[in-house]
């Protein structure tokens, strides 16, 4: 006997809402934490304090980020899946597997730090002594890869905009393309060496009042503070880029497939064709596979 299906009905609207203020609320969370548990030096422990750090890849903010790009990757596979079902135009589905595609490998880049990996190997390249590599005051990824991100910066821009301009959903790429450049931006300044003219983080480390304030709040240095602080933003920046992008996905999501019926399709037992060494060579092409007990003889 067969089962009957199984019913699952979900509000969509409720349900993008609820994660849009569970995310944002989640993001905070880690950054508090941060400020707390790590900087400030809530616990005693620099092993566990280090799990709090919301700006390095072994804490719980980098898991959280992560599990959001994967969660994202996902979700645009699935509208890939229900564009092709649709009938759309062939154009139409290689942009939606262009963006899956993207948000596939930022997530693979996001969990294995790939571009600071292509970076530093750039850095340590005879390229990196010579010509543009040479007068690049900043992280060598930006310059590597930077321009294959503004590409698709691009496309996504051109692409989502004929999708979602008459949805409402623009908005939400509008406002994670202006949070992502704020955090390439803070990214750059991060990299500039000690003493450039736009080492912002290091003048506004170095003032009286900073250095003051980080030393009774954190016990650091004003500069290694602002640092960290700037870090922290930053990957907020762009966990919060990645949570309205995935609810503008979801959304179009939903719009695209108000309801979704999935069905397992029985499948018939494949018969095995694997066959004994030593019998293999004695069968004819099209003769039956022997068993592998004789039938006993008929009386």
């Amino acid at each position: 006997m067969v089962p009957a299906p199984l019913p699952f009905r979900l509000a969509p609207r409720r349900a993008v809402a609820n994660l849009l203020f569970g995310m944002i609320w989640a993001e905070v969370l880690v950054v508090v934490l941060d400020v707390w548990l790590h900087l400030g030096g809530g616990v005693a422990s620099p092993d566990l304090a280090g799990w709090f750090d919301a700006a390095s890849e072994r804490g719980v903010g980098s898991w959280l980020s992560v599990t959001q790009t994967v969660l994202l990757a996902l979700t645009l596979w699935a509208v890939v899946a229900v564009v092709r079902q649709s009938g759309a135009a062939r154009a139409r589905v290689v942009g939606w597997v262009v963006l899956a595609a993207f948000m596939s490998y930022l997530a693979l880049d996001d969990g294995t730090r790939l571009h600071e990996r292509v970076g530093a190997a750039f850095e340590d390249s005879a390229a990196s002594k010579r010509g543009i590599g040479a007068a690049f005051p900043s992280y060598y990824w930006q310059l590597v890869l930077g321009p294959a991100f503004a590409g698709m910066g691009l496309f996504m821009a051109v692409f989502l905009w004929r999708e979602f301009r008459e949805s409402g959903l623009w908005k939400y790429v509008g406002g994670a393309f202006a949070l992502l450049a704020t955090a390439v931006a803070l990214d750059f300044v991060d990299g500039l060496a000690d003493g450039h003219p736009l080492d912002l983080y290091g003048q506004l480390g170095s003032l009286a009042a900073v250095e003051a304030r980080a030393a009774a709040w954190f016990e650091l240095p004003g500069p290694a503070a602002v640092l960290h602080l700037s870090r922290i933003v930053e990957e907020s920046l762009e966990m919060a880029a990645m949570t309205l992008l995935w609810v503008a996905f979801l959304t179009h999501l939903t719009r695209l497939a108000p309801g979704v019926l999935l069905t397992w399709a029985p499948e018939e037992p494949a018969r095995s064709r694997v066959l004994r060494a030593d019998l293999a060579p004695e069968l004819k092409p099209g003769e039956a596979e022997p068993s592998a007990r004789p039938k006993p003889a008929a009386v």
